[in-house]
């Protein structure tokens, strides 16, 4: 897993788990938390193409003069992050949910979904706030819906967690033909596991009695 900056992850995974991807490390201390202040949270939101620039600034703006507002969004969003997380594992480890994970899930999935809206942008699709009066809490809804859709489709056997013995922790969706898929990214810690056997094996032969 190659190092960012805060609050992104270049993923083409669900929604929830580029949420869930938020934070960094995440089976170590310290974990990497890309989403460390609402601002953080903000360009996240810019980045994976929530409401306009337009939204966003006047967001920003608002909490200028009412901190409490980004508070609260940001506890919500953490929050939600947190519960679809455990929601996962314990998908992955073949166990239920805990039903405090699905209160928080079922409290964004139950906002009106009136605030929001489908948009194109940039020749692409993409959810935005239905207007500047629109709560901000809407914002965490499609996140919502992403996750409540994996956890109870067809691939929801398919989530995975990668196995970078450092601790990396993202989760992933396992689409390969095999289902052995074992790292979020061959690029990264795909690649650094595959080096690090390379090495092991050559320091075995080199040790080797002649």
């Amino acid at each position: 897993m190659r190092r960012q900056p805060p609050g992104v992850t270049n993923s083409p995974e669900d929604l929830c788990i580029r949420f869930v991807n938020t934070v960094a490390w995440r089976l170590r201390r310290p974990r990497e938390e890309r989403l460390a202040a609402p601002g953080a949270l903000i360009l996240w939101f810019g980045e994976k193409g929530f409401g306009s620039q337009r939204y966003l600034g006047h967001l920003a703006a608002s909490w200028q003069e009412e901190p409490q507002l980004a508070a609260e969004l940001y506890a919500k969003a953490i929050q939600l992050r947190e519960a679809i997380y455990d929601a996962l594992r314990a998908r992955i480890e073949g166990r239920p949910p805990k039903a405090d994970d699905l209160t928080v899930l079922n409290e964004c999935l139950a906002r009106s979904a009136g605030g929001i809206e489908i948009a194109l942008t940039d020749n692409d699709m993409g959810w935005r706030l239905a207007s500047l009066d629109a709560d901000p809490l809407d914002l965490l809804r499609p996140i919502a819906v992403s996750a409540a859709d994996l956890m109870t489709g067809p691939r929801a056997h398919k989530v995975r967690q990668c196995s970078d013995d450092r601790g990396c922790g993202w989760l992933f969706v396992d689409e390969s033909r095999a289902r052995n898929r074992r790292w979020c990214s061959m690029g990264d810690c795909g690649n650094r596991a595959k080096a690090s056997r390379h090495r092991a094996r050559k320091r075995i032969h080199t040790e080797e009695p002649a």
